[in-house]
């Protein structure tokens, strides 16, 4: 369930979601150094980020397993970068529960193509 709404959020760029979805001393331990809050204020702007640089983004699950309160799931990113080229990625991303909102994330780059 977590995992999906945060794929559908990034898919949609729609956050009216955010707030009920991410705790207030939600963790991000890959952010971008620009981003300078917390939150889910932090995670709204990951995903305007996003979206901002990869036009007609699209995010899917490849895989997702859980364990107690962690998530963690293998996402394929694709989208159109600002000079219309192909960009696809593959992450693995965990995600860490605590009284149902999302807490902490860690995530890694597993590989990245441009054409």
């Amino acid at each position: 369930m977590f995992l999906e709404k945060v794929v559908d959020i990034f898919n949609t760029g729609d956050l009216s979601e955010v707030d009920n979805l991410f705790a207030d001393n939600y963790i991000d331990h890959q952010k971008p150094e620009y981003i300078k809050v917390d939150g889910a204020e932090e995670f709204k702007q990951v995903v305007t980020g996003a979206r901002k640089s990869l036009n007609n983004l699209h995010v899917s699950i490849i895989h997702q397993s859980s364990d107690d309160n962690m998530i963690t799931g293998r996402l394929n990113w694709k989208g159109l970068n600002a000079n219309g080229q192909n960009v696809e990625r593959e992450t693995t991303d965990t995600l860490r529960i605590e009284n149902n909102k999302v807490v902490e994330h860690w995530g890694v780059e597993e590989w990245s193509k441009t054409s």
